[in-house]
């Protein structure tokens, strides 16, 4: 009786780990075989992305003044052998006056540790958080928290180069710029929205849009000897011309 009851509460535990416990650590359907762990699939990659060298990353976004470097799972498809929904990074240095222009990640969280230099740095609260405008000055050896799908943006005031590592509690957080995404919509929504008339919106759409990271803010501009229209034209970067 004993040795019934004994096996019939091993069998119920082990069908309680089974069914809490294997299906976090398994891969999305149809990304590996049925049945491969994590570490299977890393040992079957031989590890090739255990580490990433941001020395030479690619960069995903390049002007003349700053440039943005991801360990992001398009560029390192070892972090889909992560657990849950992974994690990623992206390296933004920013020339004098550079600017990160306003966006969003609408799938993670991201944790920002300055590396050198120090920006502005700014956060917009979602619609029950009364649209609270956060802005702060950042200093190297600082880390900025911000929480996902929150609008947020960073401008360099200096003349001398500045970098931070964001870190981001999804293998691919996304990023919508809201400039970008703002003038794709039609220009009587725009109207009815802003109370804009539809001819200075409809100008507005004239401008082109500046890859992250863009230069601006007239000041800085004039303080470093910089002008807008040189500092975003869009060539090649050496990237060792931003190095301190």
């Amino acid at each position: 009786m004993k040795t019934s009851t004994f096996a019939v509460s091993a069998l119920i535990v082990l069908g309680l780990a089974q069914s809490c416990c294997a299906q976090p650590f398994m891969f999305e359907a149809g990304r590996f075989e049925a049945g491969i762990t994590e570490p299977a699939a890393r040992r079957m990659d031989n590890f090739t992305g255990f580490v990433f060298d941001f020395n030479n990353a690619t960069a995903q976004d390049r002007t003349p003044n700053g440039m943005l470097q991801q360990n992001q799972v398009a560029q390192n498809p070892f972090l889909s052998t992560l657990p849950g929904d992974g994690n990623g990074q992206t390296i933004v240095t920013m020339g004098p006056c550079a600017g990160n222009t306003p966006h969003t990640h609408p799938r993670g969280s991201e944790i920002s540790f300055m590396l050198y230099g120090s920006i502005e740095f700014g956060m917009v609260e979602e619609n029950a958080g009364m649209n609270r405008l956060i802005f702060e000055n950042i200093t190297q050896n600082s880390t900025i928290h911000v929480p996902q799908g929150v609008l947020h943006f960073s401008h360099n005031p200096n003349c001398e180069p500045a970098a931070f590592l964001a870190s981001f509690a999804h293998k691919d957080p996304g990023t919508q710029t809201m400039w970008g995404s703002m003038m794709r919509v039609p220009t009587h929504i725009l109207h009815s929205a802003t109370g804009l008339p539809e001819r200075l919106i409809s100008g507005l759409k004239q401008f082109p849009l500046v890859t992250a990271p863009g230069t601006g803010g007239e000041a800085c501009l004039r303080r470093c000897g910089l002008s807008f229209q040189t500092a975003n034209h869009l060539t090649p970067l050496n990237a060792t011309d931003l190095v301190p």
